[in-house]
């Protein structure tokens, strides 16, 4: 398995991963009904699909699309979130792995729905089109993919750092232990997201993308 997530990233996640959800409990109403809404296109996109999810994480958003996938395959790079993952109830049949979402172990068109929460952000720009090249390769014409991230809020989420050269951006993040992390974070506006996978990915349009005060998401049927 090659593991294309930078070691900072891995290291990152794995000392987030107890606190991780809690970014999901804030009581702003706005960015609740946005998230709440955010939940409910992606159950509907994925229902009755056998669905993998890329990025899972602790498995908060594999939960709520198990009320309606017919079954979900959960992968991540790091081991301590999917312990987290591993450790709730389901609604559907679920399993996860390690593994790279650049390097997806599995045979060609093996899904036929695909999740990818708050993942895409942290790819550099310059390997969004590989990584979406892989995706697809173990999806079946005409599966459906949900993606979805933070929009850019000034004063949330750390400081923006940019770097000369770089047309990535990065957030510094500060854990609850005290320790400093610099991560890709990067927050493509919605013409981007069109362009990025109309490339891979014929008939996607502006109607494809919903791109709020708080969050964004992309929702498609894969067609080659």
């Amino acid at each position: 398995m090659v593991n294309t997530m930078s070691v900072e990233m891995v290291k990152y996640y794995s000392d987030r991963a107890k606190e991780y959800e809690q970014i999901y409990e804030w009581r702003d109403p706005d960015r609740q009904e946005e998230q709440d809404r955010m939940g409910e296109e992606m159950k509907k996109a994925l229902r009755g699909r056998s669905v993998l999810d890329v990025g899972c994480g602790t498995g908060y958003w594999t939960q709520r699309v198990s009320t309606t996938a017919e079954r979900i395959t959960g992968v991540d790079i790091n081991e301590t979130v999917l312990d987290i993952a591993r450790s709730k109830k389901y609604d559907c049949p679920t399993a996860f792995r390690l593994m790279d979402a650049y390097a997806l172990g599995f045979p060609d068109r093996s899904f036929t729905g695909a999740l990818a929460s708050f993942w895409l952000s942290h790819i550099p720009r310059e390997t969004m089109g590989p990584w979406i090249e892989e995706l697809h390769r173990v999806l079946e014409p005409g599966a459906h993919i949900f993606v979805a991230d933070n929009t850019f809020i000034e004063g949330v989420g750390g400081k923006l750092v940019t770097k000369p050269g770089d047309p990535n951006t990065y957030k510094l993040r500060t854990l609850n232990d005290g320790s400093q992390h610099l991560i890709v974070k990067n927050y493509p506006t919605a013409h981007e997201l069109v362009e990025l996978f109309r490339g891979h990915s014929r008939g996607i349009t502006e109607k494809n993308v919903f791109h709020g005060r708080c969050f964004w998401w992309i929702s498609y049927s894969y067609s080659p």
